[in-house]
């Protein structure tokens, strides 16, 4: 089994070396180094998810029914932890022909943005089963040092909690 030192995983995160890969429906995607960019677009996303309480096991499936239609950013989650916060678009530059005849012909690049997390969010939710999403998003959350940014957020916290706010005059 290969060990990784610190160093090595700030080295990955600082050249943005992939950390892996998955593929889906026979693509291979790069799976980018946990950032906090990353992290705190998901925690965007994940605002938006309904609140689901505790459900009797008996009313899942109505559940499941009930609140299905309010989780598509399930796709936008997956495809932002693997995609990562840079990897969400992509500009490409295309050739375009204006024109039909000469001398009006003209050829032309043209830059365009692609929204590379759009077009994998639609594969996910159409191609991939329950499980698999899960495990991706749960296996991707595990390597996305969260405990690290949660002790920086708390910590940070504290420090604003014990900054005073305005001054009191005796």
């Amino acid at each position: 089994m290969e060990q990784t030192t610190v160093e090595s995983q700030v080295a990955t995160a600082i050249l943005e070396r992939p950390v892996g890969e998955v593929t889906i429906e026979g693509k291979t995607y790069k799976i980018g180094s946990p950032s906090v960019a990353t992290l705190i677009l998901v925690s965007e996303l994940v605002a938006t998810l309904p609140v689901v309480e505790n459900v009797p096991q008996e009313k899942v499936l109505y559940s499941v029914l009930r609140y299905a239609k309010d989780f598509k950013p399930l796709g936008d989650i997956c495809a932002t932890l693997i995609l990562g916060a840079k990897g969400l678009t992509e500009e490409v530059e295309e050739t375009v022909v204006q024109g039909k005849f000469w001398p009006f012909k003209r050829v032309k690049k043209v830059k365009r943005v692609v929204d590379r997390k759009a077009e994998l969010s639609r594969l996910i939710l159409e191609t991939m089963q329950p499980q698999d999403i899960f495990n991706i998003i749960v296996g991707r959350l595990n390597n996305m040092q969260v405990g690290s940014f949660f002790a920086i957020t708390t910590s940070l916290s504290e420090a604003n909690i014990l900054k005073p706010t305005k001054e009191v005059e005796h």
